[in-house]
């Protein structure tokens, strides 16, 4: 009877006990299933996500948690600690505490973090199902590297230098141009001399390790084309002073527009713009770096190019447009076209077509001569149409005015198309006027009249070489070819009207 009395009686203890233990449990429970996961952006080394202990730790290495921001503690001894980010979500209250902080792993490596049923420092309940759950996201990047050296100081100060290596010509039609570039960079960081084992002066590290330890300077080519840019090598050199030099070589192809108004006689001034991808010039301030060596051009690099080199300098300015500041770095160099190739490709061929169509007025002024006459004339107007198209293809799309190789080819054309109309014009004189006399009169004249003409207009067009003022020099070729044609044809119609009359009198 003693067992059967105190049967029900522990009957009673373990419903007691579950009523008091399912509360926390279900809670917890909730806690646990609705919390948002968070993605490791790597692996943490000596924390254990599975352990309690270590989510705790997280939060007592000196990171400020409040209002959804975590800021990093400004010791320089934390440079190796582990960054957490944290935000709030809706009805998120302001402080956590080390002791509200569960911290889960799942299968996928995420790591879970949960409050209990307690408000910061006061102790107050959290209202049930909302507003109780922190997000930790966790990086292996030291906290140090995301926040410059001088922050709340004065602007960075980055020494650059750029050298040419190679020089791959420029695509006039396209505004680009080629280069081989190796780019300088330097700055002064205290917090990387750690770095640096003891009892040497530097280290040389790579690109990828410099950037999972250290600050670096976004410096970038500001008129690269898209998709114009390849690394070919990079290395980082940090040494115990704090100095950090950043030697990185680059396949460049870059825009630009071109100033071709005197092209072939024209200097070309290719340039490369460095400016910060994320920081104003307020924060980070370019200066060109003291050592020649590292800048300039390969010493004979331009001795089989079509351009010759002059010079390179390279300057800082500042540049506002708007809202956007910006501290930039120009690297320029000063080339000089090799104008000879194109006077033995373009400008001499267009001279010889000129002196071929004028041996029309050479020929007899027989009948069986008359189609060759003509069709002197037209191929060489086809030629040089030819010739001045294929010139034009060279030359930008978007250029404002003309250039002196499309000066040269109007006006080449121009006495092509006065020789081929003057010619027909003779013709007539000869033929249909049957007035021959007259007409091999005419004929000498003009044989005599258009060298003497082509030469003063070959000679104004290379006055305008330089490529100023080429619509003054177009339109004084224009009044000097219609001004002596005009005074010619004038006295050709004169001397056909006299001949008329004299032939009327006479019959």
């Amino acid at each position: 009877m003693a067992v059967k009395v105190a049967q029900p009686w522990f009957m009673h203890v373990f419903a007691l006990a579950v009523a008091f233990m399912a509360p926390p449990t279900g809670r917890r429970l909730i806690n646990t299933r609705l919390v948002q996961p968070a993605l490791l952006e790597g692996q943490v080394q000596g924390f254990d996500s599975s352990n309690l202990a270590d989510g705790i730790s997280l939060l007592q290495v000196g990171y400020k948690v409040s209002s959804g921001t975590v800021g990093p503690p400004t010791d320089n001894s934390l440079l190796g600690a582990k960054t957490a980010k944290v935000s709030q979500q809706k009805g998120e209250h302001a402080n956590v505490q080390p002791s509200d902080v569960a911290v889960m792993q799942n299968k996928k490596g995420t790591v879970r973090t949960g409050k209990g049923g307690k408000k910061g420092k006061k102790g107050k309940k959290n209202k049930k199902g909302k507003g109780e759950h922190a997000n930790v996201y966790v990086t292996d990047k030291p906290a140090a590297i995301n926040v410059r050296p001088n922050l709340g100081g004065g602007p960075e100060i980055i020494n650059f230098s750029i050298y040419v290596k190679n020089f791959f010509g420029m695509t006039l039609r396209s505004n680009e141009f080629t280069v081989d570039v190796v780019v300088t960079l330097r700055w002064t960081d205290p917090r990387v001399s750690k770095m640096v084992p003891a009892g040497t002066t530097n280290v040389t590290i790579s690109q990828a390790e410099a950037k999972e330890n250290i600050w670096m300077p976004d410096i970038v080519v500001a008129n690269r084309a898209i998709g114009g840019q390849e690394q070919i090598s990079a290395a980082v050199e940090v040494y115990k002073d704090g100095t950090v030099v950043k030697i990185e070589r680059l396949l460049l192809q870059l825009k630009q527009h071109f100033d071709v108004s005197a092209f072939p006689f024209d200097y070309q001034r290719p340039k490369i713009m460095l400016n910060s991808a994320t920081l104003m010039k307020e924060d980070l301030v370019l200066q060109v770096m003291a050592d020649k060596a590292s800048t300039g051009a390969k010493p004979g690099l331009f001795g089989d190019r079509e351009f010759w080199f002059l010079s390179h300098n390279t300057t800082v300015f500042e540049e506002v447009d708007g809202s956007l500041r910006k501290s930039r770095g120009k690297f320029q160099m000063t080339l000089e076209r090799d104008w000879t190739r194109y006077l033995q490709t373009t400008i001499l061929p267009e001279i010889f077509l000129i002196l071929i169509s004028f041996t029309v007025f050479w020929m007899p002024r027989a009948a069986p001569f008359a189609m060759p006459r003509v069709a002197t004339n037209l191929i060489s107007f086809l030629t040089l149409m030819t010739l001045s198209i294929n010139v034009s293809r060279m030359l930008p799309a978007d250029r404002a005015g003309m250039a002196w190789i499309e000066l040269f080819a109007d006006s080449m054309q121009m006495q092509n198309s006065l020789i081929l109309f003057l010619n027909v014009f003779v013709d007539w004189v000869y033929f249909t006027m049957d007035l021959k006399e007259l007409g091999e009169r005419l004929s000498n004249q003009l044989a005599f009249l258009f060298p003497l003409m082509g030469s003063v207009v070959v000679f104004m067009c290379f006055m305008g070489r330089s490529g100023e003022r080429l619509d003054f020099w177009h339109t004084v070729i224009l009044l000097w070819m219609g001004g002596v044609q005009g005074i010619w044809i004038c006295y050709s119609i004169r001397c056909v009207r006299v001949a008329e009359l004299e032939k009327e009198a006479s019959s």
